[in-house]
């Protein structure tokens, strides 16, 4: 008895890997988290605002609508932020504030104004902190308020 292995055709084995791509796909998509699901709370925002107040109000304004600097909540922030993850914004904002000292204030109170801004953007506040690590707030998309 000869027999030969069964190989999977080509296009078979295109399609196995496509059908594993979309089952990965859509596990990431139900695991991810999204800003409309209270991923800050409101001791943490409350911080946050205190700390927006000392070390950003003067250039953006008390009512975040924007000074010398642009505002954060409304379409600035839609444009700039949605879809994007919440990493992005505190990377943007340790790079470049405050304006005199960029990435002075240590990474759990950027991730503090953070979390005020999301609810300054009508983000609900949820029972769980946002977290200071970078990786878990990668997994966190911001969504349309």
């Amino acid at each position: 008895m000869n027999e030969t292995p069964r190989r999977w055709p080509v296009y078979g084995g295109v399609g196995f890997a496509c059908v594993l791509a979309v089952i990965a796909s859509a596990e990431a998509q139900q695991t991810a988290k999204t800003t409309a699901q209270g991923v800050f709370t409101e001791a943490q925002a409350t911080r946050g605002q205190k700390a927006y107040m000392e070390s950003c109000a003067r250039c953006h304004a008390e009512d975040l609508l924007g000074a010398s600097g642009p505002a954060l909540v409304g379409d600035f922030f839609t444009n700039r932020f949605v879809g994007s993850n919440v990493q992005e914004i505190v990377k943007t904002i340790q790079r470049s504030m405050p304006q005199e000292a960029p990435d002075s204030l240590g990474t759990p109170m950027y991730v503090d104004i953070v979390s005020f801004i999301l609810k300054s953007n009508f983000s609900p506040v949820g029972s769980s902190e946002l977290p200071t690590d970078a990786q878990a707030l990668q997994q966190i998309q911001v969504a349309k308020p």
